[in-house]
């Protein structure tokens, strides 16, 4: 009774372990920029300035991908953080800043896992208790770096694989935007180029066989051609057993092998 017990334990973490590594890509954080109170306002509540926004969807949040919950998975900064710009969200004219309306390229990014629902699903955001929820995407009006990070921190998974893609057009004219990484939000490598014009158009970036529990990505927005636009930015990752997970899953069948063996 009991090595049928343990071999059924066994085959249920073997079979997980294996699930989780060769599952498609996991939306680990995405932002819809809804949170914000309206144009040029960076605030979330109506009263404080907001120059870091948490993940408003993750495919990790077991309530429709969508809502509170999703905010343990990602953050985006604008406070001078892990390679961003400073950017005052009282000033002026601040660098950054969000703008009507929504972007629909890249909308159904959170789709994928049962029960997901896509970028701009308001209800589920209010119901969840988000203050705001408008229409909105983000403009840069002067060159700004702009930080997205994603993590699996809270989950005993690490990801391989990662990408980046979001929703781009531009005011007028075209604008070269640069993406690039980075594991400890300090040292960035070479940034890959698009382009974005005034067609609203998906893009998509993928860093390579990258496994990491952070990652940070960096979007370089000019202004020299055409104030650039951004919108439903997610970052993806395919989910993989920690090296941890996979090591107490070895020692475990080999101790079944090993129990096996005595009973035979």
């Amino acid at each position: 009774m009991k090595m049928r017990l343990l071999r059924t334990a066994l085959m249920a973490v073997a079979a997980s372990a294996m699930f989780a590594g060769t599952a498609g890509a996991t939306l680990v954080a995405g932002w819809d920029f809804s949170q914000f109170a309206g144009d040029n306002a960076l605030t979330t509540d109506g009263a404080t300035g907001a120059d870091t926004l948490p993940a408003n969807y993750s495919n990790l949040d077991p309530s429709f991908s969508a809502g509170a919950q999703s905010a343990a998975y990602g953050t985006m900064f604008i406070n001078g953080a892990n390679g961003s710009t400073a950017v005052d969200p009282f000033s002026a004219a601040p660098q950054f800043v969000p703008v009507g309306p929504s972007l629909n390229s890249n909308a159904n990014a959170p789709l994928g896992v049962a029960g997901a629902v896509p970028f701009d699903t308001y209800s589920v955001l209010l119901n969840e208790g988000q203050t705001f929820a408008n229409p909105l995407a983000m403009v840069a009006n002067a060159p700004v770096n702009v930080v997205f990070s994603a993590n699996l921190l809270t989950d005993p998974r690490q990801g391989t694989n990662w990408g980046l893609t979001f929703g781009g057009k531009t005011v007028s004219g075209s604008a070269v935007v640069g993406v690039s990484f980075s594991l400890d939000g300090a040292s960035y490598g070479a940034a890959t180029n698009v382009t974005l014009d005034t067609n609203d158009t998906p893009f998509s970036v993928n860093f390579g066989a990258v496994t990491a529990d952070v990652i940070y990505v960096r979007l370089s927005l000019p202004t020299v051609n055409g104030s650039p636009i951004i919108d439903n930015v997610a970052l993806n990752a395919t989910l993989v057993p920690e090296p941890t997970v996979m090591v107490l899953l070895g020692a475990g069948l080999a101790a079944f092998g090993l129990l096996r063996r005595r009973h035979s």
